[in-house]
């Protein structure tokens, strides 16, 4: 985890400066702003408790309470304090818990568009404004920050190659093939071959691409269709280029030693490409039998591309997104207060800030953040690493983002409960082994969800 102090430097002078603010401020009490986040490891409060510290000297007039709850939780728990009375005046969580908040008619969406607007709504990458909005086009909250999913590539083998950047179905399979070596020890691409949420992630860029749905947004099973169908023979064919053994997200220790040419994988795995001490543990090959170790390549982020969004029959992204709620409230002096902080948070050096807590994991939502020389100043210097071009054609994946939870504005809540229940992984673990045909499970597949949602007795 970065350093604390140094991921703060760039506001110091600023808190300093303005502490004759906080001596200067008006009179009387101030008003309160409770701020739940879900953001809950201890070092990771201690940022935003910063910066919620910062504000309150800006604005001596507002007195900012962080709260961390667990994800999980947080529908639970809000529920709870709204119905007593004593809910948070805002929440910082996963893009789809704002908007089901929304469609109770928990948010302050009328505030949130403001925040936006002032802001600047050109400014955000116009998926994540279409993530938080119901039908209707109205926001039920504000896109903060995220993570996207990609394949990560050898440029230079590519370039050897003669191979295109692996942005279309056709192109991916082309270099796959074109790469897999394994008599060298060499493999063409990752993607989960065993029942967990990476096979299933990795199936799910694919089957967006191909524009395939579980359900239509009233609810009925439309999984059982030609496109999944494709979608799961193109996963297959794919998987024969795979490193040996059921494969999963550890398998990212083939590219870090150099014997993969393509991965599917989020930006989780920027610090990992390039800080040789967060490398390490995958260097040691404890991970596989046939991966013995290998050194740090220092030059890897150079040799290594990444395209986050994939063109089947259509173009998509995937990745997760998250966004701050302004919760409803009878009191106009907190909603003010908290569209205020929320605004505050989108200043260039606090959101910096904000985003080095997670370098990768935290991906920034507004397009020009990629011009601010403060954000290549992260404490490892992941980001200046990949340079501004890299960076804008890694986040352009936030344009198309697509998930089976949330379609046409609207969320599907039988959607996360066949990802609880492992369905696709266990489709796509029938089908590599030979147990059933693409057909079959996808059929079984589609089974499973109507028995899910209700719609034919659980067998």
């Amino acid at each position: 985890m970065p350093n604390r102090r140094a991921s703060h430097g760039r506001l110091v002078l600023l808190l300093a400066a303005a502490i004759l603010l906080f001596w200067a401020g008006a009179a009387g009490a101030a008003t309160p702003v409770n701020f739940w986040t879900t953001e809950v490891a201890r070092d990771r409060q201690a940022v935003i408790e910063y910066l919620a510290k910062v504000f309150t000297i800006f604005n001596p007039d507002v007195e900012v309470h962080v709260t961390g709850v667990e994800e999980n939780a947080m529908a639970g728990t809000l529920e709870a304090a709204i119905r007593e009375g004593r809910g948070p005046d805002m929440i910082g969580c996963a893009s789809n818990l704002v908007v089901a908040f929304g469609n109770r008619g928990w948010m302050d969406r009328d505030g949130a568009a403001r925040v936006i607007d002032a802001v600047g709504r050109k400014r955000f990458f116009a998926g994540t404004l279409s993530r938080v909005s119901l039908p209707d086009g109205r926001p039920c909250g504000i896109p903060f920050n995220g993570w996207i999913q990609g394949v990560w590539y050898r440029k230079d083998w590519f370039e050897a190659a003669g191979l295109a950047p692996p942005d279309t179905w056709d192109a991916l399979l082309k270099a796959a093939r074109t790469l897999h070596d394994p008599a060298h020890g060499r493999y063409g691409i990752l993607v989960g071959t065993r029942n967990d949420a990476y096979a299933e992630q990795v199936f799910t860029h694919l089957a967006k691409s191909a524009g395939v749905r579980e359900f239509t947004p009233d609810g009925k099973v439309v999984f059982d269709s030609p496109a999944t169908v494709r979608t799961l023979e193109f996963y297959a064919e794919l998987a024969r280029y795979t490193p040996p053994g059921p494969q999963w997200w550890r398998g990212r220790d083939y590219y870090l030693q150099g014997r993969l040419a393509m991965m599917f994988y989020s930006t989780f795995i920027m610090d990992d490409l390039a800080v040789p001490s967060v490398a390490a543990d995958s260097l040691t090959g404890r991970n596989f039998a046939d991966l013995k170790g290998a050194p740090y390549d220092g030059f890897l982020p150079e040799k290594t591309g990444m395209v986050s969004s994939l063109t089947g029959t259509r173009t998509a992204g995937y990745g997760v997104l998250h966004a701050l709620g302004l919760v409803k409230s009878g009191d106009p002096a907190r909603r003010e207060a908290a569209r205020r902080f929320a605004r505050f948070l989108f200043r260039e050096d606090a959101y910096v800030t904000w985003l080095h807590m997670a370098p990768g994991g935290m991906m920034p939502v507004l397009q020009d953040i990629t011009a601010s020389p403060a954000f290549y100043r992260d404490p490892q210097g992941i980001f200046h690493k990949y340079r501004r071009k890299r960076l804008e054609s890694i986040l352009a994946g936030f344009d198309s983002l697509q998930s089976f939870e949330f379609e046409d504005g609207r969320i599907i809540p039988e959607a996360a409960q066949v990802s609880a229940a492992g369905v696709i992984g266990r489709m796509i673990e029938e089908t590599l082994s030979g147990r059933a045909t693409p057909e079959q499970a996808v059929h079984e597949a589609a089974e499973r969800m109507k028995a899910i949602a209700g719609q034919r007795p659980v067998r």
